[in-house]
């Protein structure tokens, strides 16, 4: 059971937040590393990893 002290509702929903930057997490966002839950951004910081993909730039559909 996660801690109350470090949850939120910030975001919409019940969720963490992160132990680094602070940032209200959902739980499918978060990452949990030693019993801490990350951001995305925190958790590449503390392990050094990178993504194994690169991202592209997706543009807004227009359906008119």
């Amino acid at each position: 059971m996660p801690d109350p002290t470090k949850l939120s509702t910030a975001s919409g929903q019940l969720g963490p937040v992160c132990a680094v930057t602070g940032k209200a997490l959902t739980f499918a966002e978060a990452i949990v590393l030693d019993g801490d839950y990350l951001c995305f951004e925190a958790y590449i910081e503390k392990t050094g990893a990178s993504p194994s993909t690169d991202g592209k730039e997706v543009g807004a559909l227009d359906l008119d």
